[in-house]
């Protein structure tokens, strides 16, 4: 079962996963923390743990406004949500530790291993999943505040929202004051230059992703001096929500990055490798 952070109050929790379900993790494995993208919560990580061997246990962030946490604000404030981020992911930086966002959740992993990295805290891989680069990004100023119609319009846009959910104006008023927070956030992000990692970073690109380019997840490559890797494989911007093989395929490339041994490894990634 994928654990929420930070871990909500036991009235909150979702129903256990059937025993069938269930996996034993081995006492060292790898937390992975994995990171969703704008307006999304830690439940389309559910199942994920089905596919991933008993090295690594996955752990989903929750934002606040989202999920498990739409009984408080969204973070509008970079800074604010990076550091309810950290608290949530301090926990478990005993141990190895390896960080997936999905979209803009994956600019916010690479902010947070930025930080847990300036703490003495490494990292042992980043996964930046059907996202736009960091590096490069100059951000917008604040400009004026969208109305309800122009972020569903984004929403539908974008291809990741239930159609019963956008056609419901109920469901749409609980689910936009965290869209909104979450694209002002995307929109005004700025990448400082010269901000890079020291881990290795393996990017995965849906071929037929009509939100992110191929050449922007490409561009991952320079957010790190260590080794780079970049996949582009069937599916589109929410492959790895919509194709269960897709996911089992991206998961198990995944768990086989973090099974590589340091002696393997190049001294300087300088030309990505396409999978």
């Amino acid at each position: 079962m994928v654990t929420i952070l930070p871990s909500p109050p036991l009235s909150r929790l979702p129903p256990p996963s059937p025993p069938g379900a269930r996996h034993t993790r081995h006492a060292g494995a790898t937390a992975l923390v994995c990171l969703p993208g704008a307006g999304a919560s830690a439940g389309l990580f559910t199942g994920w743990e089905e596919d991933l061997p008993a090295t690594i246990e996955t752990f989903a962030y929750e934002p606040p406004g989202h999920g498990l946490r739409t009984d408080e604000e969204p973070h509008t404030d970079l800074d604010a949500l990076l550091a309810d981020l950290m608290d949530a992911v301090r926990p478990h930086t005993a141990r190895p530790l390896a960080l997936l966002g999905h979209s803009f959740g994956a600019v916010l992993a690479f902010e947070l291993a930025l930080r847990l990295e300036r703490e003495g805290t490494p990292v042992s891989h980043l996964f930046p999943i059907a996202a736009r680069a960091a590096a490069g990004r100059t951000g917008s100023p604040p400009g004026r505040e969208p109305t309800d119609a122009e972020l569903k319009a984004r929403l539908r846009a974008l291809g990741g929202t239930p159609a019963p959910v956008l056609d419901s104006d109920e469901l749409l008023q609980l689910l936009l004051p965290a869209v909104r927070a979450d694209f002002a956030l995307t929109d005004t992000y700025r990448h400082r230059p010269g901000s890079r990692l020291n881990c290795p970073v393996t990017a995965f690109a849906g071929a037929d992703d009509t939100v992110v380019a191929w050449a922007s997840v490409q561009a991952w490559g320079a957010c790190t001096r260590g080794r780079f890797t970049a996949h582009r494989v069937p599916g589109g911007h929410f492959f790895p929500f919509s194709h269960r093989p897709a996911r089992a395929d991206l998961l198990r490339t995944l768990a086989d990055a973090l099974d590589r041994r340091p002696d393997t490894a190049p001294d300087r990634p300088d030309t990505p490798e396409h999978g």
